[in-house]
């Protein structure tokens, strides 16, 4: 994989907008659909409930940010790529976006209807991962978990992208199991769609970041 220089064009600047939009709307819906979200949005999930349970209260978004900092604290550590600052950037516009859906937009909705929830994850289980791969596509400070995608495949010394991701997927939704008992409210916002998207996103995110050209072989 090659680094590439950011241009500001109109495309890459929409790509990078768009991508945080939908991610945004996505684990909103995910979450309000209570069928499964996804791996690290059960994390954000349930560490948030596990922090309310200890008095603390915090928004999603805050929450966010609290999980993304910690693992861009690891990539910038590992990678020793002091330019990598510049994702801090992506990690509040996440915050942002995520409680702009969920406090302006939600607010105390949840779908009941099975039909809705159905519809809620389906379409949340596509927008996470073409949301993830317009921003690497866009040349512009990638998400956390784009770069932390980069370094497992470095780690493990592997070209599958697929792989990496999984092992970042399942890894999210052992950390929310985890809270979630800590916080004394079982699974929590993990359930059997949290596996089925721990396998399928992998596979549609690469599969997207190769339509868009996101890395180069």
């Amino acid at each position: 994989m090659k680094n590439k220089k950011m241009e500001f064009t109109f495309r890459n600047v929409v790509f990078y907008l768009s991508g945080f939009f939908f991610i945004g709307f996505a684990v909103n819906i995910l979450l309000r659909a209570e069928l499964g979200a996804g791996a690290w949005d059960t994390v954000t999930s349930n560490l948030r409930a596990f922090l309310s349970y200890s008095n603390i209260d915090i928004t999603l978004g805050v929450t966010s940010m609290l999980i993304t900092l910690t693992l861009f604290t690891f990539v910038l550590l590992y990678t020793r790529k002091w330019q990598l600052v510049f994702m801090l950037l992506p990690i509040f516009l996440m915050g942002t976006v995520l409680d702009f859906w969920d406090i302006v937009i939600f607010k105390d909705y949840y779908a009941t209807l099975i039909i809705i929830r159905i519809l809620f994850s389906i379409f949340g289980a596509v927008l996470i991962p073409l949301g993830l791969a317009l921003i690497i596509s866009s040349k512009f400070p990638a998400f956390v978990f784009d770069e932390l995608t980069i370094v497992v495949m470095d780690i493990f010394k592997t070209k599958s992208i697929t792989k990496a991701r999984l092992g970042i997927e399942f890894t999210g939704i052992s950390l929310g199991i985890m809270f979630g008992f800590l916080a004394h409210i079982g699974f929590g916002a993990v359930s059997v769609g949290s596996i089925v998207m721990a396998i399928i996103l992998p596979p549609i995110f690469n599969f997207f970041v190769k339509k868009l050209g996101a890395f180069d072989e």
